[in-house]
């Protein structure tokens, strides 16, 4: 229920918010999503290079001299999925899709909402969302993006690391280069099939072969005739395609 009295809230937010923040989804601090330590992070574009970062501010007091110390530190890249904010869609229990303001964090396998711009996003757990034309289902108390639907439906599991600068800082450190940041946000992803309730890992090699059965002959030559990669997306969604339309063919 709690979750809900969340959405009626941004139906009353919402003209307020896409009026103030839809033509820079970076204008947004973030208190709730910082970096260890820091008091708030924002989302910044690099003038210099094009990098998109995570700028994290610091504000400690040191108790012996009484004084407060202020600085930033610089990330190379985000833990958001597309690096930013964007207008997304969420389903009501009564099967409304509500359209509002999010960000996907794939470091922390979370989803925030604005409310209000003046205070801290929102934390939630929906069953499903869809971000920038990707539907995320959650499956096992995680969020999968689901590729393609059928007898064998392929997940794709993003995650992302954030690998610190052991190096230190001098300031002349080149544009974009390692050194520049305090460190990197490394997004990786990998492919899972949905076996009933099971999530399992993309199978390869003969393995992936086996899972058409009496059909693995054609399934073979349409691969070598029409040159499919199967380490793409593209190219493992055409052949699961394929194997449908022999199974259902019209």
């Amino acid at each position: 229920m709690k979750t809900y009295l969340v959405y009626f809230a941004l139906l009353l937010f919402s003209n307020e918010i896409f009026g103030q923040i839809s033509n820079n989804k970076y204008d947004y601090f973030l208190r709730k999503i910082q970096v260890p330590g820091s008091s708030d992070s924002r989302i910044v574009v690099n003038k210099k290079n094009g990098d998109t970062t995570l700028q994290a501010y610091y504000n400690s007091r040191d108790v012996v001299n009484n004084t407060n110390q202020e600085f930033t530190k610089i990330y190379k890249g985000t833990p958001f999925f597309k690096n930013g904010w964007f207008r997304g869609k969420l389903s009501s229990e009564g099967g409304k899709e509500l359209e509002f303001l999010m960000a996907f964090n794939i470091q922390k396998n979370e989803l925030y909402i604005v409310e209000d711009l003046n205070k801290d996003a929102v934390t939630i757990k929906p069953e499903s969302f869809t971000i920038e034309g990707h539907h995320f289902s959650k499956f096992l108390n995680a969020y999968y993006e689901v590729i393609y639907i059928s007898n064998n439906t392929l997940l794709k599991e993003h995650s992302c690391v954030l690998h610190a600068n052991s190096i230190e800082k001098t300031g002349y450190e080149a544009s974009g280069g390692t050194g520049e940041y305090e460190g990197e946000f490394v997004k990786t992803s990998k492919f899972f099939l949905l076996k009933g309730e099971e999530v399992v890992q993309f199978p390869k090699g003969k393995h992936f072969y086996a899972l058409f059965g009496d059909k693995k002959p054609l399934i073979e030559e349409y691969i070598k005739l029409n040159n499919i990669n199967l380490k793409s997306e593209n190219g493992i969604v055409s052949t699961l395609k394929y194997y449908d339309s022999l199974e259902n063919p019209q």
